[in-house]
């Protein structure tokens, strides 16, 4: 791939292909001519010059900014800090726990603290409740408590509760899909691929294999999805497993909404790394000759740039951490991020405490406190998620290179794909056509 920028237009090519642009600030796609492309590193053409300065100097009026006002509209809670697996990338601890162990939360203390984020929000737009672990499944009387009182609270409220779950699909049991068919809860399941690749990374504490239980829940969800909100497929890829066009075709066996595909926030491999960008482009490819754009739009990162794109709707904020977020540890102790449960230095609360001060620092844009304004790919990244960068550089607004440069590779490869998808869409003019 080959990529030519001047200020803020950004021009990709890909072997045997035509050049196309991108308006890193209006998020508009273009086909270029040949003498564009060239231009663009001919600063004596002045006439195309000329042309390329009115373009990147251009405002477009249907562009918005998706901005994040402080204001809780989430909250991930650990129902429990305990797991019956032992993933090799754990990042929880090595066990779910983040350091320290709790079996479940107390609900007595943790309807309050709903109370008083609840009272705080206006009658208007959605609640979002997010429970984790360990395993939160572990605990599914807590969750049914939880969720109760959050549709108790907000019944008669112009206020929407939504409700989600990551787990580990261990115990898929009928009464606990009961419990998420109850909720209309969204469901991401946590799975690396077939057995031979799922059982060596993601075993249970006694070493069996946990993909033959994950399986049989995963039957089970899906012979209900109708009574769900979202499915989602995930996995997370390390130096030790860069399967992830192995992992795809045994996702697509089930009839899930979204594949999520993550490398692993701790492995600061650099072949790795390149291993995974390279692994996911092959995945797109596969997607988008087996499917076109709705396979494509499956996976959740290509989905997310098509949506952005789509709607010309600029992100400043990679996640809403200490903004519109919060994360309630299963002692009631509140943290802007799930990766930082068990650091006191992260703490941001308890109960109903919550430190002003402590949240100030996560005020300001993500794309401001990494120092983003440069990058081309800003508006598409939102700044990138502060837990990666701190595990590289020590500091979550020092951005990690391995990172930004993965999101850049695959967001060329995102535009890429756009473009081709809405070939009949694209308006080519004697200069440049925009969409």
């Amino acid at each position: 791939m080959e990529i030519r920028r001047q200020n803020d237009i950004i021009a990709f090519r890909a072997p045997g292909e035509l050049p196309v642009a991108f308006h890193a600030r209006n998020l508009e796609v273009a086909d270029i001519s040949e003498d564009l492309w060239n231009a663009i590193s001919n600063p004596e053409d002045s006439e195309l010059q000329s042309i390329l300065n009115d373009w990147n100097s251009e405002t477009n009026p249907a562009v918005t900014t998706h901005k994040l006002a402080q204001e809780i509209r989430s909250l991930t809670i650990n129902v429990t800090q305990i797991c019956n697996l032992k993933c090799t990338y754990c990042a929880a601890g090595g066990d779910g726990t983040y350091g320290a162990a709790q079996t479940k939360i107390s609900v007595e203390k943790t309807l309050p603290q709903l109370k008083y984020f609840l009272d705080k929000l206006p009658d208007t737009g959605t609640f979002r409740i997010g429970f984790i672990g360990g395993e939160p499944l572990l605990y599914p009387e807590g969750i049914r408590a939880i969720s109760n009182y959050v549709k108790l609270m907000t019944a008669g409220r112009n206020l929407r509760a939504q409700f989600a779950i990551v787990t580990n699909g261990t115990l898929l049991s009928d009464a606990n899909i009961e419990l998420l068919k109850d909720i209309n809860s969204n469901v991401s399941v946590s799975i690396d691929g077939a057995a031979e690749i799922n059982d060596i990374s993601r075993p249970m504490k006694n070493g069996q294999g946990s993909t033959a239980l994950v399986i049989e829940g995963l039957k089970k969800l899906f012979a209900v999805k109708s009574e769900l909100g979202s499915i989602t497929l995930h996995g997370v890829f390390t130096a030790d497993n860069m399967n992830l066009v192995k992992a795809y075709e045994f996702y697509r066996q089930f009839p899930a909404d979204t594949y999520e595909f993550t490398y692993s926030v701790s492995d600061l491999n650099q072949k790795a790394s390149d291993d995974f960008t390279r692994a996911m482009r092959e995945v797109a490819a596969i997607a988008y000759a087996e499917g076109g754009e709705s396979a494509l739009r499956k996976i959740n990162f290509f989905n997310r740039v098509f949506s952005a794109l789509d709607s010309q709707r600029r992100t400043e904020n990679f996640c809403g951490a200490g903004k519109s977020l919060l994360v309630v540890d299963a002692r009631n102790n509140l943290f802007s991020c799930p990766w930082d449960v068990g650091n006191a230095a992260e703490k941001v609360g308890h109960g109903s405490e919550v430190s002003e001060a402590a949240l100030e620092k996560y005020a300001q844009p993500l794309i401001e406190q990494n120092n983003c304004q440069s990058c081309w790919a800003r508006f598409l990244c939102g700044g990138g998620c502060m837990f990666v960068h701190k595990e590289a550089t020590g500091s979550k607004n020092q951005k990690n290179g391995q990172f930004c440069e993965r999101q850049r590779t695959l967001m060329e490869t995102a535009i890429l794909y756009f473009k081709k998808c809405r070939q009949t869409d694209i308006q080519k003019d004697s200069d440049y056509g925009k969409h």
